[in-house]
């Protein structure tokens, strides 16, 4: 088997699970990992055995030994940075979201076709057992008809820290970021088209730049409501997932799975871990065979088109200059 040589960009805490599954993965290569500075990125190199450590990202892409790039870098890059890895013709593995607008992913989506490239984008939920669980079951019709969908997530996000603790030099985004995660989710359930969309979004905040507080209504064709919420703002945090159906309330807590109060799933603890080696192991899987991987730039753009909404409702409604962020695709 030929090795495919790979190119990281970035040595946080994502790019670790992004390493950890690709060593797994039978004729992956880790070739090169990109980072800001240079001495992090040396010490990502070591750890993981990359041959090359650089902070040059135009380098890493001339080099024709790169075959895919893997992009954790900051949310507001992903654009850019895709867009040129795949007119450097290389395949591409990018963390959500794809892009900071739907403008920006429908471009690379359509980039991605005309350069015959593949473009997956890290949707990991849909990887794990429990999310393929979750899934299977309402689409199975086991639990009949879905009524709602509540999906929330609450947490403390006053300062530009992630979930490492780690001081970021970029700021996070509760629409077009943690948005895509919730809104990509409901879609991955539900497997129909929605019909409309509503929302809210708080104005910027003085401090970090950016809204800490989020909600948003789908209509299903199938006349299924999910009402999604976020916020930066809760202390302590929650988060939990309710589908109410005709046969009963499937809730989702951690890695168990109720359904009418009896558990149904429970799993084996591999959470993140083991979503994104199986998500890793299907882009390699699309980039070897030349097909189309699961979750693709055109799927990923489905999510930012109903965030797209909800930005542009706003901007409509208050001006944009209570909204606007500082970054553009």
């Amino acid at each position: 088997m030929e090795a495919l040589n790979i190119c990281m960009v970035g040595y946080g805490g994502i790019a670790v699970f992004h390493a950890a599954a690709l060593r797994q993965i039978e004729g992956v290569q880790l070739h090169t990992v990109v980072g800001r500075r240079p001495e992090p990125t040396a010490a990502f190199a070591r750890e993981w055995d990359f041959s090359v450590g650089t902070t040059d990202y135009g380098a890493a892409l001339a080099d024709p030994e790169v075959d895919a790039v893997v992009l954790t870098a900051p949310s507001e890059l992903h654009y850019e940075m895709t867009a040129a890895a795949l007119r450097a013709g290389k395949h591409v593995l990018v963390e959500i979201p794809l892009a900071m607008s739907a403008q920006g992913g429908r471009e690379l989506a359509t980039l991605a076709l005309e350069v015959d490239r593949r473009v997956m984008v890290a949707h990991t939920r849909r990887f794990q057992e429990g999310g393929r669980f979750v899934r299977d079951f309402l689409t199975s019709g086991k639990a009949g008809k879905v009524h709602q969908h509540h999906s929330y997530s609450f947490w403390l996000r006053h300062e530009n820290v992630g979930w490492t603790g780690y001081q970021r030099s970029w700021v996070d985004d509760v629409l077009f970021h943690h948005g895509c995660h919730a809104v990509d989710f409901s879609l991955f359930c539900l497997d129909e088209e929605v019909r409309r969309v509503r929302g809210e979004l708080a104005p910027l905040d003085g401090k970090t730049g950016t809204s800490l507080d989020f909600s948003m209504l789908l209509r299903y064709e199938s006349e299924a409501i999910a009402t999604i919420s976020l916020s930066y703002n809760a202390t302590p945090g929650a988060s939990g997932q309710l589908f109410i159906c005709e046969g009963g309330t499937l809730e989702v807590g951690g890695a168990q799975v109720r359904f009418g109060g009896e558990v149904v799933f429970e799993g084996a603890g591999g959470g993140l871990k083991e979503g994104v080696l199986e998500q890793n192991r299907e882009f390699v899987a699309a980039v070897r065979q030349g097909r189309k991987p699961a979750c693709d730039a055109g799927d990923a753009v489905r999510s930012l088109e109903l965030l797209q909404e909800v930005y542009d409702q706003m901007v409509e409604l208050d001006g944009e200059e209570r909204y606007r962020r500082p970054w553009g695709l």
